[in-house]
């Protein structure tokens, strides 16, 4: 027994009439006579008694017809259901971040996404550049707002959004809050509050090899894996910080912000989009288009 001879059925036992039925399921009426037939053969009952005058459910018929509506009841429900599962799965995006991805891009993204689709519906996750990599890897993400350079995979596509720079981060008795500028000369000969070596080993040699130039080995005074803490270290007076310039909003009691001039070329903050290239849900390319808007213009922070 299949949907199709339940149809069939009820066809007929809506109009008890041969002809009028094979019209209603579009087909011809030896066929229905044939299909009904077969459904009574199968199920070893008489549904229908059959004169020459009138076709009339019997017993079993009537039994038959209240299960077979629940059936295709049933059915219609079903397929209701996966559309708007399907529907609801479209507009889901799962996205994991760093920190820095909250500072701008991220909440102006989701502002335009749900502009666009009221219907949008975010998964967020707060993750390290490597488990994002290993998220997209292993399907648990859409897409990923990291710090690159990240390991080169076949199945990973990485496309940079923006680039940051930094700025001093002073204790505000500090002596050198009193300029409005700080050469990297200075600071320098600075203890630093910085993030653990291994949460971004790029950005850590670039500090490194900077203090190197301007003449002093790199000191650590205490680290910290987000930005909020190392502020908060520094406001303590364990030592200076680093802080990138799209997150000014960040306001910390007794510390003051400096721009650092002149600039090393060399030290950047890059935020990339991850993904894997394979995923054709709307949602995603959506996204990253967005997202490409709402970046810092020519990929370079502000630095008024």
């Amino acid at each position: 027994m299949d949907f199709n001879q339940i149809r069939y059925f009820l066809a007929l036992a809506e109009t008890l009439h041969f002809g009028r039925a094979s019209r209603a399921v579009g087909m011809a009426q030896p066929h229905l006579s044939r299909a009904i037939a077969r459904l009574e053969d199968e199920l070893d009952v008489r549904l229908f008694e059959r004169t020459s005058r009138r076709v009339v459910l019997t017993a079993a018929g009537l039994a038959f017809r209240e299960e077979a509506l629940a059936i295709v009841n049933a059915e219609e429900r079903a397929r209701q259901f996966a559309r708007q599962a399907a529907r609801k799965a479209g507009n889901r995006l799962r996205i994991a971040f760093v920190s820095a991805a909250l500072y701008h891009i991220l909440p102006a993204a989701i502002r335009q996404l749900r502009q666009v689709n009221p219907q949008a519906d975010f998964d967020l996750h707060e993750a390290t550049t490597n488990e994002q990599v290993e998220m997209i890897s292993a399907g648990r993400i859409d897409l990923g707002l990291g710090h690159p350079p990240v390991e080169t995979q076949p199945r990973l596509s990485v496309e940079i959004l923006s680039k940051d720079r930094f700025d001093a981060v002073l204790p505000e008795d500090h002596p050198l809050s009193a300029e409005r500028q700080i050469g990297f000369v200075q600071l320098a000969k600075e203890p630093m509050i910085l993030f653990p070596e291994e949460q971004g080993l790029s950005l850590y040699a670039a500090i490194r090899d900077q203090c190197r130039l301007a003449g002093h080995s790199l000191t650590v005074a205490a680290t910290a894996g987000r930005l909020h803490s190392q502020l908060s270290f520094v406001a303590a007076g364990l030592g200076i910080g680093l802080a990138p310039v799209q997150s000014r909003s960040i306001d910390i009691a007794g510390i003051v912000r400096r721009r650092i001039e002149p600039y090393p070329a060399s030290l950047t903050l890059s935020l990339a989009a991850l993904y894997d290239p394979r995923n054709r849900s709307p949602a995603l390319r959506d996204a990253l288009n967005i997202l490409k808007d709402v970046a810092a213009p020519d990929g370079q922070a502000d630095q008024s």
